[in-house]
């Protein structure tokens, strides 16, 4: 096992125990003896590892152009599914329905 995936693993550890703790952060880094400043770069960077993680899963989505044999607009998703009947009536509906998505 290489020194960083022991580094890596220690400071998770920390960070774990940290959270269940309740402490601030600084009276944990005292009471374990931790380096604050260490301890608050580790809990940076798992906390960026994290937010990269749990970015949004959105994707953009095309409206089909209508043709040229029916009025009606349709949203053709990435998934595959297709919402059709889209008119001047329903905007607001479907406005929400992919808002929702």
């Amino acid at each position: 096992m290489s020194t960083n995936t022991i580094l890596n693993q220690t400071w998770a550890a920390h960070i774990d125990k940290w959270q269940s703790s309740g402490l601030s952060a600084k009276a944990f880094c005292e009471q374990e003896g931790l380096v604050y400043h260490q301890f608050s770069y580790w809990r940076q960077k798992f906390s960026s590892a994290d937010d990269s993680r749990n970015k949004s899963k959105l994707v953009p989505v095309a409206l089909a152009t209508p043709s040229q044999q029916t009025s009606d607009l349709e949203i053709l998703l990435p998934n595959g599914v297709v919402i059709r009947g889209i008119d001047a009536g329903n905007i607001p509906l479907v406005t929400s329905l992919v808002a929702a998505l």
